[in-house]
């Protein structure tokens, strides 16, 4: 086992950092992804060493893995985390920031804040979020910061950036913008979007003459900026007075302008801000609207949203007149209130106004009660949720829509009068008085099977308690099993076994109802099992199933679930035993697992089973020895031994007989076996087994299987630290243009890149082999279809390097290293160039070499200054120049994941 995992876990990050120094920098994306969790934890309580690390060691991109964690290292350095932010790291790392966090670096007062600010003025979503969270008063400087040197034009405004700008100051900002936009004869739209930041007493002429321009967009659009301008003052007067204008002037508007303006009215306008005064207005929108001919579907819902706003701010206040109205205006556009959504009041209203809520809508739910409507009280409750407890009137009129509404009416209330447990073991009771079907509700018969187990042996017993909620003659078992049944009474277990037993044996029931009562019955103590195993060889395959399903809670039933690992069942029986596994000691399971593994008359899919058990469950003394007999077994299947093969090498490399199984399948005749034993990555591995199995990866990629050979190269670049015949070897497949498998020669490609960025010597080897292959001339030299391989594979190498950007030091030097080779070359030069633009040091000395290769070349001249403009914009904003370096996504090795899942 790895020594870093037995460390204490304050250790942890010394010995993970000690191992991190060991890799070569191209393979650090690889090991943040493999110990990211870890890392997680171990920054929730000790942030500082993690920031070390990422520091000391930094990936390409910030691991996603530590998501989570960025709250803790806020707190802990916010310095740092925001040079995160305003470095490379920038674009993969702001997406994350969650609301806390950037509370917590806005708030810091770190100097590092100003760079990440003018790094965020690029992208408006991200400043605004930046401002929102911190106070006000500071948000002018961030914003001045932010835009510096940018220019009064910077990108026009934004409305995101704008709104959380404080009121006063933001007058001066839209100014500012609006005056830019005219100097540059920006369009109409843009400066009147500016200007609409501007009071109303200076541009509300301006906005008005926009609602009466004689394209229909237009208005639409004035109607738009002017509402949203009386909006932002916050001022009911200016809010009052804009509905004044709209209700007179919207009557004969078309839909789309109409619709518009009401949006606006619903979407943007605080309801807090409508008084009485704006209630007439308002009525007179509704009306005109909902009479349009043309009144649209989105139009309705925007009048019922401003409706739902208006009667959520003002419930709680002491105006009726606007709950009335909202009201109203939900029966105008529907014919009735309906299921009125107020959300979730308990989250927005102070304790003890839920009462005053109440006292507005009392009215209401009385009236619509003698009419036997309760939406509207079952509305009220959801949206008070358990401060309704308190509320007596509200709870009383929950009892009575139970016993009078109909019946979906009833279950609602039933289950919303349920929801207090102080009283819950006492309604439960007078609801079953009342009406004993109510038995069949979820919510009645959870409260009796917990709270009032004594009420059991009424409907356990006896007559079914039939009535509104159970149809006559419907079969009856009590509706709630499961781990509760253990806190019954013996009695009240076998009275359920019975009604269960009765279930399961009536052939005149629905299938799925009868394989629930087999199911139910597993958690009966006594006798339940008993019941369950008599339905295991049913000739009724769901039947069956459910049985078998049912018995892995135990270790008793394995024998039993195994041996219908041969059957037509095994597909059930042996998932169910893989939960079984876990209540049998080893000595036990062992037997098992061996007849399993390797006796007759088992399918493949349940030995294939049998192995990730046997690695998973059993100690690493006896799996490793069992799985080699099961794969040296003369009858046993391909997938079977290929599945041995891959789980010998999870964990168990400590034992000698799994390098034997991984042995014998690097060198077996079967393509499938050499190919389980590249499953692992370097990384899944302790240090000390690396340099042993990068040996069979290598040993595996040296084949004559193309297809093979193209994955085991795939892999070897990943081992070539510990391997160093990795370099000659995937060379080799490169340089061999005998071989025209395209798959095969383009994973040598590369992963000989990606070895080279793991020494100096792989360095070496890929420079000459890419010597090699140019020496084979310009002849064509394989016939009609694939013409010229030698300089094929080199363009190939040098698009691979040309298409990405070199991050590490190494990765730089490889990319110089191969355009300096291939500029000696006259055929190669344009592909030297495409390589130098992202690889070179843009000083004098390096632009000089770049320059240099463009003489007579004006066509690779433009292409490059394009490139080379791209890269300075990119670097500019601390990103990166291109796409990452080809390296292979991090992963986990399939066994792992297979085992992780449990399967």
């Amino acid at each position: 086992m790895d020594r870093a995992r037995q460390a204490p876990p304050g250790d942890r990050p010394r010995r993970r950092g000690a191992e991190l120094a060991d890799l070569p920098e191209s393979a650090r994306d690889g090991w943040w992804f493999h110990y990211g969790r870890a890392l997680a934890a171990v920054a929730r309580t000790a942030p500082p060493r993690v920031l070390d690390l990422l520091d000391a060691y930094p990936p390409s991109r910030f691991p996603r893995s530590l998501d989570g964690a960025l709250g803790v290292l806020a707190e802990a350095d916010p310095a740092r985390l925001l040079r995160y932010l305003a470095g490379p790291w920038r674009q993969g790392l702001s997406g994350c920031l969650t609301p806390a966090v950037l509370r917590t670096l806005a708030r810091s007062g770190a100097p590092e804040l100003a760079a990440y600010a003018r790094g965020a003025a690029e992208r408006p979503r991200e400043l605004a979020a930046l401002l929102a969270a911190q106070a006000p008063a500071d948000r002018p400087a961030t914003y001045e910061t932010a835009v510096a040197g940018r220019g009064a034009a910077h990108h026009g405004v934004d409305p995101l950036v704008l709104d959380v700008l404080p009121r006063r100051y933001v007058t001066d900002v839209a100014r500012r913008a609006a005056a830019a936009a005219r100097a540059r004869g920006a369009a109409w739209s843009t400066v009147l979007f500016s200007a609409s930041y501007l009071p109303p007493a200076e541009i509300r002429k301006t906005l008005l003459d926009a609602t009466r321009r004689p394209a229909a967009e237009d208005r639409a659009f004035g109607w738009q900026q002017y509402l949203r301008n009386a909006a932002r003052t916050g001022d009911p007067a200016q809010v009052t007075e804009a509905a004044a204008e709209s209700a007179r002037r919207l009557r004969n508007e078309q839909d789309p302008v109409r619709g518009q303006a009401v949006r606006a009215l619903a979407d943007d306008v605080r309801p807090a801000l409508w008084r009485t005064a704006s209630l007439p207005h308002l009525s007179r929108i509704v009306r005109d609207a909902v009479d349009a001919r043309d009144c649209s579907h989105e139009t309705r819902s925007a009048l019922t949203r401003l409706a739902l706003g208006v009667l959520r701010a003002h419930a709680a206040g002491p105006d009726r007149e606007p709950v009335d109205w909202g009201l109203a205006t939900l029966v105008a556009l529907h014919g009735h209130t309906g299921a009125v959504d107020l959300g979730r009041l308990d989250r927005t209203l102070r304790r003890g106004q839920e009462h005053q809520v109440h006292a507005a809508l009392r009215r209401h739910i009385h009236a619509e009660a003698e009419k036997n409507d309760y939406r509207l009280l079952l509305g009220l409750a959801r949206a008070v949720g358990r401060r309704a407890d308190a509320m007596t009137e509200l709870q009383d009129m929950l009892r009575t829509a139970a016993e009078h509404g109909d019946d979906s009416t009833a279950r609602e209330a039933i289950r919303l009068w349920l929801e207090p447990r102080a009283t819950r073991a006492e309604r439960v009771e007078q609801i079953l008085t009342i009406e004993p079907s109510a038995a069949a509700l979820p919510c009645v018969a959870e409260a009796v099977a917990v709270h009032r187990t004594d009420l059991l042996d009424l409907l356990l017993t006896g007559r079914p308690p039939y009535g509104r909620f159970l149809r006559d003659k419907s079969p009856w078992v009590f509706p709630v099993g499961g781990p509760v049944v253990r806190r019954w009474l013996p009695r009240q277990q076998r009275a359920y076994l019975q009604q269960l037993k009765s279930c399961a044996d009536d052939a005149g029931l629905d299938t799925w109802r009868r394989a629930e009562a087999i199911r139910c019955a597993a958690f009966v103590p006594e006798g339940g099992l008993a019941l369950v195993r008599r339905w295991v060889d049913a000739p009724d395959v769901a039947l069956a199933e459910a049985a078998l399903g049912a018995l892995g809670r135990t270790g008793d039933d394995l024998p039993l679930l195994l041996g219908h690992a041969g059957g037509d069942r095994a597909r059930v029986a042996v998932y169910t035993a893989t939960q079984a596994t876990r209540h049998v000691r080893p000595s036990r399971l062992e037997p098992l697992l061996a007849e399993l593994l390797t006796g007759p008359g088992k399918k493949v899919t349940s030995r294939k089973e049998a192995a990730r058990l046997t690695a998973t469950r059993l100690p690493a003394p006896m799996a490793a020895p069992l799985l080699a007999r099961a794969f040296a077994a003369p009858d046993a299947h391909r997938d079977v031994r290929a599945a041995c093969v891959a789980f010998a090498a999870y964990g168990l490399l400590g034992e000698d007989a799994a390098w034997e199984i991984l042995a014998a399948a690097a060198g077996d005749s079967e393509s499938v076996l050499r190919g389980a034993a590249l499953r692992l990555a370097p990384l899944d591995l302790p240090r000390a087994h690396r340099v042993r199995y990068a040996a069979l990866v290598a040993a595996v990629a040296d084949t004559d299987d193309d297809e093979l050979a193209a994955l085991a190269l795939t892999e070897l670049a990943s081992w070539a630290p510990w391997s160093p015949e990795a370099p000659a070897l995937l060379s080799r497949a490169l340089t061999d243009v005998e071989r025209l498998d395209t798959a095969r020669w383009q994973a040598a490609a590369s992963g000989l890149v990606r070895a080279a960025t793991r020494s100096d010597a792989g360095t070496d080897t890929l420079c000459a082999a890419l010597t090699t292959l140019m020496d084979h001339g310009a002849a064509p030299d394989a016939g009609k279809e694939r013409d010229r391989p030698a300089y094929r594979r080199v363009e190939h190498v040098a698009g691979l390097l040309a298409a990405h950007t070199p991050r590490a030091k190494l990765q730089r030097t490889v990319a110089l290293a191969v355009a300096r080779l291939l500029a000696a070359r006259d055929p190669f030069v344009v592909r030297a160039a495409e390589i130098l633009v992202g690889a070179v040091d843009l000083t004098e000395q390096g632009l000089r070499e770049l320059a240099a290769l463009h003489a007579d070349r004006p066509a690779l001249a433009s292409r490059v200054a394009g490139r080379l403009r791209e890269r300075l914009r990119r670097e500019a904003e601390g990103a990166t120049t291109a796409r990452p370096w080809p390296t292979p996504s991090p992963r986990q090795g399939p066994t792992r994941r297979a085992c992780s899942r449990g399967r």
